[in-house]
């Protein structure tokens, strides 16, 4: 098969979109597939290469960032090895632009700038390469939009799917100027998805929410496609959590925070409250934070003692990370319909989990449905109550083992890169409804 994947972030790039689909397009490549990717350009990227068997094609920005980081280059935020620290004077002039200016103009997204430059290569590749499958990638949902383009543009036998990783038009805080584009944001949204022959989610619940907004007529082409896991992790190496010693506990975080979506605000108050129940916990307990660390959260962290900011970091470091920790937390999503990346990491590290759910109907909690690692704390006007501390510090301080690896690699065979790919594989083989 003849596979083109257009996707605003790819390899290295650090996020859940990047991350899946450089897994898959390698995968595809090393099984016999032709893969091409197009994608934005960055500083440290030719504009095209061969990469573990893939053609990367590089073209436009997928933000003005990327613009500022491209020729004037300096200290990247994002970029693996940036330590979070507190904006200097031109950050946060730069942020207060991009927020009152920019961002009330763009759309549909902030990769808007990356359409024209990206739609023009996307034609070029379909009209003279014959490929036989054109996959399209949100976030951000300008991907979609090229998808569009060269359906209406490009004559072919080509299937068109979309792979939807977070919806455009009904997150919690709108991704554009919702006063001005929101009606648009919706109708471009429901066109768009109506127009390719399949659609792709990572969890029934963003699906059930498509089909009350928009209908059947966008979710009879859409399939639930579960969060990837890439690198299988190692089967041995795992430690005891060392949670009833009288030694350093050791919680972390992995993964980012927007406002309002997912904030660290309840999480932070429940410690602080734990120190007042636990005080001889002071100087024992850590909170490790693994990821981009926005400005807006950065002053919040770095000023209890307890944190430890450690940036975006490899892959490998990251797994190793996890394994490390005596318990892993989880931030709820406000919203009811996303499912983060990361559960399926949590669910092959074998560790305890804290998760603190914002929903009575929470996704990350379905995920872990039966699991006795998981402790899930309800989050009620933005703190934890008093009876859900109890519950946290009588499971802080109790007995956990972790499970039995056998039962960890049978639970996470169908997040594996082989399982998730041939789920593509015969979405793309089948006929289009309608077909």
């Amino acid at each position: 098969m003849k596979i083109l994947i257009v996707t605003a972030w790819y390899h290295p790039f650090i996020h859940p979109r990047a991350h899946r689909w450089t897994a898959l397009a390698e995968h595809w490549a090393s099984q016999g597939h032709e893969v091409q990717v197009l994608t934005s350009r960055r500083r440290d990227c030719p504009n095209r290469a061969i990469v573990n068997g893939v053609q990367v094609h590089r073209r436009g920005f997928d933000s003005l960032k990327e613009v500022f980081y491209f020729y004037f280059g300096g200290k990247q935020r994002g970029r693996v090895g940036a330590v979070p620290v507190k904006s200097g004077l031109a950050g946060r002039i730069a942020a207060w632009v991009y927020k009152n200016f920019w961002k009330n103009l763009y759309f549909p997204d902030d990769a808007c700038i990356w359409y024209f430059p990206a739609k023009k290569m996307a034609r070029h590749l379909m009209e003279t390469g014959r490929f036989d499958s054109l996959i399209t990638v949100s976030l951000p949902f300008t991907g979609h939009l090229i998808g569009r383009s060269i359906r209406r543009s490009v004559n072919g036998n080509f299937t068109w799917l979309a792979d939807v990783g977070d919806p455009f038009s009904f997150q919690v805080k709108s991704l554009n100027n919702s006063f001005l584009y929101g009606k648009l944001s919706r109708f471009l949204e429901r066109r768009t998805l109506e127009s390719a022959d399949f659609i792709t989610v990572t969890t029934g619940f963003t699906l059930r929410k498509y089909r009350e907004l928009f209908g059947e007529s966008v979710v009879e082409r859409m399939q639930v496609i579960p969060p990837l896991l890439h690198p299988t992790p190692p089967a041995t190496g795992r430690r005891e959590p060392a949670i009833t010693n009288p030694t350093t506990i050791r919680l972390a975080y992995f993964g980012a925070m927007y406002s309002p979506v997912r904030t660290p605000d309840a999480l932070l108050d429940l410690l602080d409250n734990t120190f007042k129940e636990r005080p001889e916990w002071k100087g024992r307990l850590e909170l490790h934070f693994y990821g981009e660390i926005f400005p807006e959260f950065y002053e919040r962290l770095s000023v209890r003692n307890y944190v430890w900011l450690h940036g975006l970091r490899p892959r490998a470091e990251v797994q190793a990370a996890m394994l490390a920790m005596d318990a892993l937390v989880s931030i709820g999503n406000a919203n009811d319909f996303q499912l983060p990346s990361k559960a399926v990491d949590y669910l092959a590290a074998g560790k305890p989990v804290l998760h603190l759910s914002y929903s009575d109907d929470d996704p990350f909690t379905a995920f872990f449905n039966g699991n006795s690692m998981l402790l899930n704390l309800k989050v009620k006007k933005g703190r934890v109550g008093e009876e859900e501390v109890q519950r946290w510090l009588e499971w802080l301080e109790g007995e956990k083992k972790s499970p039995d690896e056998a039962v960890v690699r049978e639970k996470i065979a169908p997040y594996l890169v082989q399982a998730i790919a041939g789920q593509y594989i015969n979405l793309l083989d089948r006929p289009a409804p309608g077909e």
